[in-house]
């Protein structure tokens, strides 16, 4: 049986730190060199021109030391000598002028490209370059430490071990190493071995009689070391991967993996970096698991490239059969890691007149709800729904200055939207596609400046074309009273009406001030020292868009339908506005300028017309009260509040996050949210929590997140891993809970224990899933 090694991990002497290359913990310093009664100067290596001593021409090398000449014999004590690309250091060297016999002896160090070796005894032909060196060290980029009781080479690019030890650690008594009883390399070839353990202390802990893999520094093709980990529900597997080079600047790796109890998982990634600006990678997975007779999988496409010409193209696509496969068969859920369903396509190039650009995306949701409460989201709801911009076109054209202070922009929009709903038995799948054409062109600047106050306007002019519209008016402002829902017997996602076009204009004024605001020197605070500002400034804004007869049939896919006027306003709304800006600057005692500590909005809306709001409720009269707030005193604190709040039904919309950086670099993250008015969301109030926590110098690290559901009171999901890190060696306990409360496409269990042991070099040695 024979294994290949790809890319940078391919080399040893460039080769075996290739079948021991990886992944995993932190940088540790390189092995010091050994000391030599040399001098230091030359240690560094570096390429160099030696005086010539008395005698030179008799040898073909430069050299430095003392020397002594007997016949043919040369004799060079505490010397160096350097000729065609290799240096020589020993405390006695010995060249034989007749045959060209060189020896050496003690403290031996003999470098040149891609060569590292010291040794106590090297005797060999210099000219041809062959020889044998005993008690030999090799240092192997890039932090690895060969020993060897014997090495013979035909050349200094086919090497003969005996007796190999090789170790990534530093420490005197490494925390594992690899012993091989015999290693042959061929440096434009293979190289091959016999015998591998694979040692932690003096403890065997694993084994492989024979391997042959690519000893060349650059990338080759072949299979890779197999991989074997055990799992209580999945069964033992087994993974081969291959490894394949496409030129200079792409590969792809194969690798499949079976399960004793699940079948063959076929997965594989492709890699592609033609240039500096341009990369990308395709990686998939699936399997037809035998538990659940279903075929499962999830693939995902990045792609970045931004040219020289300014245009700039990415890509982010992600796919999967359900939102468990990553838990259960990749990396999702099991390492601490959210797994994303959502994809984005980005075409696009600025220039001095404007912005162009196409763009695609698509958002997806899995809903297993059993609310009835919800209006949309009940237990007979399809499995998922997908959200497509099948693609949209943009240009829009900068700002110009038009009359004194008021600028003009605008744009257009070209794009189709399609809504595609996964089905279940008491829902079909179905699919609606519909196109959307808008231009606007808006006016806005400031109006002028009286003393502390001030005046700005912003107007707008908007066409839109649908190509289809809702089968009902679900949306129907005309339909409901203040503070009801939208008909929940009818689809919102049912876009097969007639054609419709949309005109509307919308204006908004504000006027804003005075300022106000007072100082406050020689601060003391939670351990700020030094002046704040306290700034606050009110604004009044009126509001008025066109009514559009037909809005409740149009469908609500972003802004541009449910908020088509200017200041975030609906079809048909006659609002003003009142509202409180406040600001917190600080500038720390030691000077400098000041810093925008906190920021606090508070604002709220009086509609005289009925509209509908983004929550699903029409709407007439005062809305909800908006605070907005964010405390940022420095870079390794953040506290950010967001609250609406609904004064006549008493309900409200909260997320309030916390972020906390520690200096050792644990971090601490916390958010709660809750949902009370908006009626298009399933009812939630819930905790999330994570964040790592290093200690002992960071040989321990406890890493968690979890998402606590106050309506359920129960944990939706939890992870923790607690890692005890040595230089070399890595001990991971990693508990994983996910809530299988629903109709899931799952294999799993709610409570897994993963267990690892992770080598440096090596990576993952051993894993086992329960």
């Amino acid at each position: 049986m024979s294994w290949t090694l790809k890319g940078s991990r391919s080399l040893l002497l460039g080769a075996l730190p290739a079948l021991l290359a990886a992944q995993g913990l932190p940088s540790i310093p390189v092995l010091p060199p050994l000391e030599a009664r040399t001098p230091a100067e030359l240690l560094p290596l570096r390429p160099f021109q030696i005086e010539q001593g008395q005698g030179a021409s008799r040898v073909p090398f430069d050299w430095r030391g003392e020397l002594q000449e007997k016949a043919d014999v040369w004799i060079l004590e505490q010397g160096v000598i350097q000729a065609e690309g290799l240096l020589l250091l020993a405390d006695r060297i010995e060249y034989h002028i007749t045959d060209g016999r060189l020896i050496a002896e003690g403290h031996v160090r003999l470098e040149g490209p891609e060569l590292r070796l010291r040794s106590e005894r090297l005797d060999m032909d210099w000219k041809r370059r062959s020889g044998e060196a005993w008690a030999l060290l090799m240092d192997l980029p890039p932090n690895w430490t060969l020993r060897s009781s014997h090495v013979a080479f035909d050349t200094l690019r086919t090497w003969t071990f005996d007796e190999v030890e090789l170790s990534p650690c530093p420490e005197e008594k490494p925390g594992w190493k690899a012993r091989l009883s015999s290693l042959k390399v061929d440096l434009d070839g293979f190289a091959t071995l016999w015998n591998a353990r694979i040692l932690m202390g003096s403890v065997p802990v694993f084994y492989l009689p024979y391997a042959l893999y690519p000893a060349r520094a650059e990338r080759t093709s072949g299979l890779l070391p197999p991989r074997i980990t055990g799992s209580s529900a999945f069964g033992t597997s087994l993974g081969l991967d291959y490894y394949q080079v496409l030129g200079h600047s792409a590969d792809v790796t194969f690798s499949p993996e079976y399960f004793s109890k699940e079948g063959a998982l076929w997965g594989g990634e492709a890699r592609w970096r033609p240039d500096l600006t341009h990369q990308g990678s395709l990686s998939g997975q699936t399997i037809h698991q035998r538990s659940l007779d279903t075929q499962r999988y999830r693939y995902s496409l990045k792609e970045v490239w931004q040219r020289e010409d300014g245009w700039q193209l990415t890509a982010d696509v992600n796919q999967a059969s359900d939102s468990l496969v990553d838990a259960d068969f990749g990396k999702g859920l099991g390492y601490l890691g959210a797994t994303n369903f959502d994809s984005a396509l980005y075409l696009g190039r600025n220039f001095t007149f404007g912005s162009l650009s196409l763009a695609a995306a698509e958002q997806r949701s899995f809903f297993y709800s059993k609310d009835q409460g919800d209006p949309f989201y009940s237990p007979d709801f399809p499995a998922s729904l997908r959200r497509q911009t099948l693609p949209q076109g943009e240009f829009r054209f900068f700002p110009v200055p038009l009359i004194g202070p008021l600028y003009l922009d605008g744009g257009v929009r070209l794009g189709r939207f399609a809504y595609r709903i996964e089905g279940t038995t008491a829902s079909p799948e179905s699919s609606y596609a519909w196109g959307r054409q808008d231009a606007n062109t808006r006016l806005h600047g400031r109006l002028g400046q009286w003393g502390p106050f001030r005046a700005d306007l912003e107007v707008m002019g908007r066409a839109t074309h649908y190509s289809s519209t809702l089968s009902s008016p679900v949306f129907d402002p005309t339909a409901g009273a203040d503070g009801t829902v939208v008909n929940p017997a009818t689809s919102p996602f049912v876009v097969d009406g007639a054609a419709a076009t949309r005109f509307l204009a919308s204006g908004h004024l504000r006027l804003s001030g005075p300022q106000v605001g007072r100082a406050f020197k020689g601060v003391s605070l939670l351990g700020y020292k030094g002046e704040l500002k306290h700034v606050a400034e009110p604004y009044f804004g009126l509001t008025e868009t066109s009514r559009y007869g037909e809005a409740g049939v149009l469908p609500r896919f972003d802004a541009v339908d449910s908020f088509p006027g200017v200041n975030e306003s609906a079809s048909g709304e006659r609002s003003f506005e009142v509202g409180l800006k406040q600001h917190i600057l600080g500038r720390p005692s030691g000077g400098g300028g000041f810093a925008d500590l906190a920021r606090l909005r508070i604002a709220t809306r009086y509609h005289a017309s009925p509209i509908i709001l983004s929550d699903g409720r029409y709407k007439n009269g005062w809305s909800s009260v908006d605070t907005d707030l964010d405390v940022e005193p420095d870079e390794r604190l953040r506290i950010s509040l967001r609250r609406s709040s609904d004064l006549g039904s008493g309900g409200s919309d909260n997320a309030l996050s916390v972020d906390v950086k520690a200096r050792d670099g644990g971090r601490f993250n916390l958010a709660y949210f809750s949902t009370g008015i908006n009626r298009f969301l399933v009812r939630q109030q819930g905790l999330q929590v994570g964040g790592i926590q290093r200690v002992w110098d960071d040989r321990l690290r406890l890493e968690f997140s979890a998402n606590y559901d106050f309506r359920t009171h129960g944990f939706a999901s939890s992870q923790v891993a607690l890692a005890y890190v040595e230089p070399c060696v890595a001990y991971v306990l990693k508990y994983t809970h996910v809530a299988l409360n629903t109709v899931l496409v799952s294999g799993g269990r709610e409570d897994r224990l993963d267990l690892t042991l992770t080598l440096r070099g090596l990576g993952d040695l051993f894993s086992y899933r329960h």
